[in-house]
């Protein structure tokens, strides 16, 4: 019985062990597609108890070309897997990119499209989305957001050069 206690805690240790590589795999392909592209969309899918597993796609856009610069993939179950260069996605349009993801999505969750079909703002709480359609999604998300934050500050710009005109009254 100490034996068995013995052996899943060192199954325990190994499996923290190989976790913490796969993260640090992780932050560098985060960190090395960073520096080609400005803005990084990540997108996971889990795998489940399917035999195919998850997936992780870290997509980086250059701003100025408005195009995919590049891409790191990672599929599978196993704890000893690394971070793939893809270059299928280099060159391509975010909408091309994302009728590429639709497809992926179809294809993966087929019986699911058909009671519900893809909302880009539906709460996937289940992660069942194909990674590379929640990429773009986070993509979409940050450039929204840049937009928002530019117009925003425009507006203070604005409205602080006309309260510098108005006279104080004291």
């Amino acid at each position: 019985m100490i034996y068995l206690a013995l052996v899943a805690f060192v199954m325990m240790i190994l499996q923290s062990g190989l976790t913490y590589f796969q993260y640090k795999n992780y932050q560098q392909a985060v960190n090395s597609l960073l520096s080609q592209g400005t803005i990084l969309g990540i997108g996971l899918r889990k795998g489940g108890f399917r035999l195919k597993g998850g997936a992780i796609i870290v997509l980086a856009m250059d701003c100025r070309s408005g195009r995919i610069c590049g891409c790191k993939k990672l599929e599978g179950i196993a704890l000893w897997k690394r971070f793939l260069e893809t270059d299928y996605y280099n060159g391509l349009s975010l909408s091309e990119i994302r009728e590429v993801g639709l497809a992926e999505d179809l294809k993966i969750n087929k019986k699911r499209r058909i009671k519900e079909p893809y909302a880009p703002n539906g709460l996937d709480k289940k992660r069942k989305k194909g990674a590379l359609i929640q990429a773009v999604e986070a993509i979409d998300k940050r450039l929204e957001k840049d937009v928002k934050n530019a117009q925003y500050l425009k507006r203070r710009e604005t409205e602080r050069a006309m309260g510098n005109k108005q006279p104080r009254s004291t």
